[in-house]
């Protein structure tokens, strides 16, 4: 006859093995994603140097503080973490927060960057591109 706490035990067992399983699953899928990000970070950057030209000083460097987050991050970045950063970065160029938002969200509207979720940015490839 088998002690009840053993059944109890057989099962949590089982369950730890099928959460592992999926922790590792999920871990590597994940990693896929911020390589995929990554890439396609690397890639947006070269579109948008084609056309850097038309872009004002201050647009272009709020965009480089972008691509440089989402390259350390390996995620899509806030207002917050954009605005914090390009002040550390650029602490010389006197720019009030109004501005910083405008020009990101000018960029989203022009296609340069994606907003999975209200207020994360991320740069964007242009469809032509991503065929």
């Amino acid at each position: 006859m088998r002690w009840v706490g053993e059944e109890i035990i057989a099962q949590m067992r089982d369950e730890i093995n099928f959460l592992r399983a999926r922790v590792a699953k999920l871990e590597r899928e994940n990693e896929l994603l911020r390589a995929a990000l990554t890439g396609q970070v690397i890639e947006a950057e070269r579109k948008y140097a084609d056309l850097i030209d038309q872009f004002d000083r201050i647009t272009k460097l709020i965009y480089k503080t972008i691509v440089y987050l989402v390259k350390i991050h390996k995620r899509p970045v806030t207002y917050d973490e954009i605005i914090k950063c390009f002040r550390a970065r650029h602490g010389s160029i006197d720019v009030k927060t109004e501005t910083i938002t405008r020009c990101v969200r000018r960029l989203r509207e022009q296609g340069f960057l994606h907003s999975p979720k209200q207020g994360y940015f991320v740069p964007l490839l242009s469809d032509e591109e991503n065929k």
